[in-house]
């Protein structure tokens, strides 16, 4: 399956990574990946500066030269980039939208998973903007979610450790057998080579759930409030 690309620059792809796709195999550059069907379809010389979790789907901006890859890598450490995720979380509307507000947590990793620690570990950030009811799934929600820090897991240990994990995902407490959803849906960043913001939303596609009209309403309502301000 070729990779959906939504925007192309000499410097960038933005493009939607597949559920169930790795971002990369460093150890076998020939491996199925995100970086590898990429390649596949004509894009050389690309240099990840971000990751997503390989059951996850959604935005990847991708550097296409070491400039540029400098550039974004300096913005994320600097936490220039805005990024908001729809996850579908094992609570009902009631109980999920207890939720809403900012979130802190200090997480450390125990070989391929994510840890919520006291002390010792790093401090991680997000904040859940909205809820609506997943349909099909009445005891489910899906949650619209401000991501400040990207830690590894941070979205699936963070929700879980507040009581509502991922339906599906297993690692963490979620319950089967329903499919994972976690999905990167908005980005911004200021593009290399630019003083100004730019914005990408992610379309819909085969991963994609179907949403219920009041997540779809505060994904629009976010994405005009950050425009807004971005322009400022």
């Amino acid at each position: 399956m070729s990779i959906a690309i939504i925007d192309e620059t000499p410097h960038e792809l933005v493009v939607v990574k597949p559920a169930g796709l790795a971002s990369e195999h460093t150890r076998d550059p020939k491996a199925d990946s995100l970086v590898f069907r990429l390649r596949q379809q004509g894009f050389d010389g690309l240099r990840l500066v971000h990751r997503l979790d390989g059951p996850a789907c959604g935005l990847m901006l991708i550097a296409r030269t070491l400039d540029a890859a400098r550039h974004y890598s300096g913005e994320i450490e600097r936490r220039q980039w805005h990024k908001w995720y729809v996850a579908r979380v094992a609570a009902p509307v009631d109980v999920a939208r207890t939720l809403v507000g900012q979130h802190k947590a200090y997480l450390t990793t125990e070989g391929r998973s994510a840890l919520v620690v006291r002390s010792g570990g790093k401090p991680s950030f997000l904040d859940i903007e909205a809820v609506a009811p997943a349909p099909g799934y009445p005891d489910a929600s899906d949650v619209l979610i401000e991501l400040h820090t990207g830690r590894f897991h941070q979205i699936r240990v963070m929700l879980a450790h507040l009581g509502a994990p991922l339906v599906g995902d297993e690692r963490y407490g979620g319950p089967p057998p329903a499919p994972l959803y976690l999905e990167h849906v908005m980005l911004a960043a200021r593009p290399f080579g630019s003083d100004g913001w730019k914005r990408w939303l992610a379309p819909e596609h085969r991963d994609r759930p179907t949403w219920d009209r009041a997540l779809g309403d505060a994904l629009e309502s976010q994405a005009r409030t950050l425009a807004t301000i971005l322009n400022q």
